[in-house]
């Protein structure tokens, strides 16, 4: 059933190269479970469809009870026991069963299932960040194809929308609360699925070591190094040719017990296929985790995602933009975000450097233009803004203007207040021959407010007939009625 042509189409329909990811992962979710896919399409086929086991049975076995021998002895358990050993008298004795082999194709197609899972994972969660890393990486893909004005267009263009596409949810764009993490969404879900192949891959290895009784992985080491040495490979407990089969035939009434050999020639095919096996596993395995640590390091480490960006930065444009170090550093930090960075390895992995390279250039431009057109919008405002009239000692004749026609009428009063004469006299006296303080004096900051206003009433007229309030040095003071106060 699992030989026929539509069913591999449908798998290679399913298990196809993806444009969100890169090389490791292709090795994961396409190499690998294709090849285990094809392995268990292969053992099934000779399993259900061909002889996967032929028993030495006795002479009076014949036609059909041969059939039936070798049926039961591939679905009933069966026990490997070498031949320098003595085959054990009890029944019971012989419980060193073996019974994987029956389970190897469905085995074989749950791993590929599983080393599927975490490219079906990434492929539905990403469509639900901010960027679209599958419709931009498609559309530069068209840029390759293009040449001259129309390929310049396009770069701009695509520029705009990457652009764009990250900055959605910016600060500047009205970022909200539920946006903590703008910017890198795409890049931490990337990075858990590189960590789900690895840790795939690790539970694959131990789940193998269960799956054939313990010491798997001791067993492919022991068997290269056989082999390299020059010894005869030679049959193991793990995947026995040879094995033992009890059964029992009701006759009459009567139980009668035969033990027959069989031989399970597919044994071959999963002895070597499995010694591959565990070798790829551990170079995928290897593979991954050093990829996992480098995304994890560049996409993390801001200084890392700077050089691997601005390496591809034309040295040129880069002079005559008159761009800073700290302004590389801003455009990747700030206007890239880590999602930038990783759609920009997209389309470099799968398009070509020089797409990406072009794209850089492109968005380092719009950067600089945005970052100049904000900069004149900011001065501009900033020269706009009123500056307040704050009180000083020291005040500047320009800029207050014409002072007796604004401010002295608030601090000249045009008669005197019913002061008491005596606050009069003090304000006046010491001051002997000096003349009284003018506008000048408060203008040049050398008096404050409170003197010229004391001033300006010292110097009003008294609207009494007797003259001076405060009469001549000695003379005797008017008394002040409190009506007046």
């Amino acid at each position: 059933m699992l030989g026929i042509p539509l069913i591999s189409d449908y798998i290679h329909k399913v298990v196809k190269p993806q444009v969100v990811a890169d090389r490791v992962d292709f090795l994961n979710y396409y190499a690998t479970s294709l090849l285990l896919a094809m392995a268990s399409l292969a053992i099934s086929a000779k399993q259900y469809f061909g002889s996967p086991i032929q028993c030495w049975v006795p002479m009076e076995f014949r036609g059909g009870w041969e059939k039936y021998t070798e049926d039961y002895c591939f679905i009933q358990n069966s026990y490997y026991i070498p031949f320098e050993k003595q085959l054990p008298e009890e029944w019971d004795d012989r419980r060193d069963q073996i019974s994987y082999y029956r389970w190897v194709p469905i085995m074989l197609a749950l791993q590929a299932l599983m080393f599927f899972a975490p490219n079906y994972f990434w492929n539905i969660i990403y469509k639900e960040t901010a960027i679209q890393p599958q419709g931009i990486v498609k559309e530069a893909k068209k840029c390759s194809t293009l040449h001259g004005k129309n390929r310049e267009l396009e770069i701009q263009n695509l520029a705009k929308y990457i652009k764009d596409t990250i900055s959605i949810f910016s600060p500047n764009e009205g970022q909200t609360k539920g946006s903590t993490w703008s910017g890198r969404n795409a890049t931490i879900l990337y990075l858990l699925t590189k960590f789900f192949y690895l840790l795939n891959i690790v539970g694959q290895l131990v789940m193998l070591n269960h799956f054939f009784g313990g010491g798997y992985l001791h067993w492919g080491f022991q068997t290269v190094t056989d082999v390299i040495a020059g010894k005869e490979w030679t049959e193991s407990t793990i995947f026995p040719r040879v094995i033992m089969c009890d059964f029992q035939v009701r006759r009459l009434g009567n139980l009668q017990r035969h033990t027959v050999q069989c031989v399970i020639m597919m044994n071959m095919i999963n002895e070597k296929f499995y010694l591959f096996l565990m070798f790829w596993f551990i170079f995928v395995g290897i593979c991954t985790l050093l990829n996992f640590f480098y995304y994890l390091v560049v996409m993390s480490v801001p200084r890392a995602r700077a050089r691997l960006i601005l390496w591809n930065v034309n040295r040129r444009k880069w002079e005559s933009l008159q761009i800073k170090r700290d302004d590389g550093k801003r455009f990747v930090e700030e206007f890239l975000h880590p999602d930038g960075v990783l759609l920009l390895k997209f389309i470099s992995e799968h398009v070509s450097a020089r797409v990406s390279r072009d794209l850089v250039n492109e968005l380092i431009k719009i950067f600089v233009d945005e970052s100049e057109a904000s900069e004149s919008k900011q001065s501009s405002s900033e020269s706009s803004m009123e500056k307040p009239l704050l009180p000083s000692t020291k005040v500047n004749k320009n800029y207050y203007g014409n002072y007796e026609k604004n401010i002295k009428p608030y601090y000249t009063p045009r008669s005197a207040p019913p002061l008491p004469s005596q606050m009069v006299c003090s304000s006046l006296s010491g001051s002997g021959s000096e003349s009284a303080p003018v506008i000048e004096d408060f203008i040049d900051g050398t008096l404050p407010i409170r003197s010229l206003v004391r001033a300006r009433v010292a110097q009003q007229p008294n609207n009494n007939a007797t003259g001076n309030d405060c009469g001549s040095p000695g003379s005797p003071s008017r008394q002040i009625s409190p009506t007046e106060v």
